[in-house]
């Protein structure tokens, strides 16, 4: 006889703004049951999850939280048994503290920082139930491999040590069930295995999990379980090896289906200028490798005592694109801010733009113009019920919004781009209710509308899955080798590579460690 589940979903129905999800859905986790959540990019994995923590309004139906006695619907008497990780609970941590170091820099108490402890207890020193807490605390640091992070300053943290700490914050009220959206997000590959070894041990001895991922080399060896999502409705669930199977697998990311032909019609037969791009193009394939676009000589980048880029030094040139390659805490999105002027140490080094040194005469926005960059954080940034189209058009202006009419020109390019990556139909959607790989390709368009002399892809692939990964490769390499725009690439993971790139450079602790080339 199967023991009482831990909760149960009841033929509910959800509401996600004006979409409902999860439609009569039924589904229970029963004790020593672990489960992986997966499926294709708006698909409904986090809505599920956030249905569970009680942070989606349902329809119909019910939750039953077994765990709770008689009171199983007040969410309050069963949120310290729910603990959970996602990308964008780092990312409010960050935006919190870049906030109350704008007030204490005007109280003058610039060195006063939230350690790692007080973030994970969310109590000062001296509070009630010290000793109790600091007992609880060290059980947890010890598991999950923090002690040396107590006293650190959480902003100082790389993405694999924050993640460890929300793990633990999440764990240090001992809850029953641990919900991990997309923990190993932006991490390398030892860091990946090291958290993945972390977490399942976690499972193994104190809690149960609800794992959600794209890459399904992340899905932990303690998953009993897969749950298998499909537009907004349950495709598959069941034990693991009955459905995590590829015909399974592939029915529900429908790969099967052909990738989206790029047809260079759509983009230069209707834009304005058209001939001049292509003469452009053309221009840069005679002149590979004989104007220099960026040379870094001996940079050093520091933070308090922490020195992110250690005389580094790199050269490119017309015709090349780049891969940076290494490590977390290499040094790679330090590179990319000061190449895109978002990094004022730029100005106290030895770096050069299209010919000129920085600080020499060219604004921020002479440099934004002709810089591109499409990042998964960069979809936060955006104006979420802006229209998808205004998006793409907000793409000339280096602005977040449309505050300026479009010309006639940029209008019809805004069109031409949108056309030729399939998302003309997107145009009148809200930028918020679109699907992740949607809003990639949208911001694609945005940073392509201007012509860019670079576009910077710092991680572009993170969060998206294994079709729209694919789809996007293919326009990127098209960018790479048929347009006069360069890539400066920083893949998120190791099998992430662009037909296109023609150099790799190494990097590690701040230092360009080796340049490969990759020309025949």
């Amino acid at each position: 006889m199967q023991a009482a589940p831990l909760i149960s979903l009841e033929n509910i129905t959800v509401r996600l703004r004006d979409r409902p999800y999860l439609h009569n859905t039924t589904w229970k986790i029963h004790p020593e049951e672990n489960w992986a959540v997966l499926g294709p990019n708006g698909s409904g994995k986090t809505t599920f999850a956030r249905t569970l923590l009680g942070k989606v309004p349902i329809v119909s139906g019910r939750i039953r939280y077994h765990f709770s006695g008689d009171d199983q619907h007040s969410w309050a008497t069963i949120a310290d048994h729910m603990g959970y990780v996602a990308p964008e609970l780092q990312r409010e941590i960050f935006e919190r503290e870049n906030r109350i170091g704008f007030f204490r820099e005007l109280s003058g108490n610039r060195q006063e920082f939230t350690s790692v402890k007080e973030l994970i207890v969310n109590q000062s020193p001296g509070d009630a139930q010290q000793r109790y807490i600091d007992i609880r605390l060290d059980e947890v640091a010890e598991k999950i491999g923090i002690h040396q992070l107590m006293q650190r300053d959480v902003t100082s943290l790389t993405t694999g040590e924050m993640n460890r700490v929300l793990i633990a914050r999440a764990m240090f009220k001992n809850p029953k069930l641990l919900i991990l959206d997309e923990p190993f997000a932006g991490l390398d590959e030892p860091t990946r295995r090291s958290l993945a070894d972390t977490i399942n041990t976690l499972v193994q001895t104190d809690v149960q999990l609800l794992l959600i991922t794209h890459r399904f080399d992340e899905i932990v060896p303690s998953v009993t379980h897969v749950l298998l999502l499909k537009q907004g409705r349950i495709y598959k669930a069941g034990k693991r090896n009955a459905v995590f199977k590829p015909k399974i697998i592939e029915q529900a990311y429908e790969v099967d289906q052909p990738a989206p032909k790029l047809d260079p019609q759509e983009l230069f037969s209707s834009a304005p200028g058209s001939a001049e791009k292509m003469a452009q193009m053309e221009n840069r394939r005679q002149r590979v490798g004989t104007h220099v676009l960026i040379e870094m000589r001996k940079v050093t980048v520091q933070h308090g005592s922490r020195r992110i880029l250690d005389g580094f030094n790199w050269t490119v040139k017309d015709g090349e694109n780049w891969m940076l390659r290494g490590p977390s805490a290499a040094g790679k999105s330090t590179v990319l801010t000061l190449i895109n002027g978002d990094n004022l140490q730029a100005y106290a080094n030895d770096i050069y733009l299209f010919g000129q040194k920085r600080g020499a005469g060219q604004s921020i926005w002479d440099i934004k113009k002709r810089i591109g960059y499409i990042s998964s954080d960069l979809q936060l940034r955006q104006h979420q019920h802006t229209d998808a189209f205004e998006v793409v058009c907000s793409g000339f202006f280096a602005s977040n919004g449309l505050y300026r009419k479009c010309s006639a020109g940029q209008f019809a390019t805004a069109k031409a781009w949108s056309r030729f990556l399939g998302i003309s139909d997107l145009a009148d959607q809200k930028f918020g209710r679109l699907s992740h790989g949607q809003r990639q390709l949208i911001l694609l368009a945005r940073a392509m509308v201007k012509s860019p002399v670079f576009l910077i892809l710092d991680e572009p692939l993170q969060g998206l899955d294994i079709k729209n990964k694919a789809n996007l490769r293919l326009v990127f390499d098209y960018i790479g080798q048929h347009t006069a725009t360069h890539l400066i690439y920083v893949p998120g993971q190791e099998a992430e590579i662009l037909n296109c790139i023609t150099h790799v450079l190494h990097m590690d602790r701040g230092k360009a460690i080796a340049v490969r080339s990759l020309r025949s």
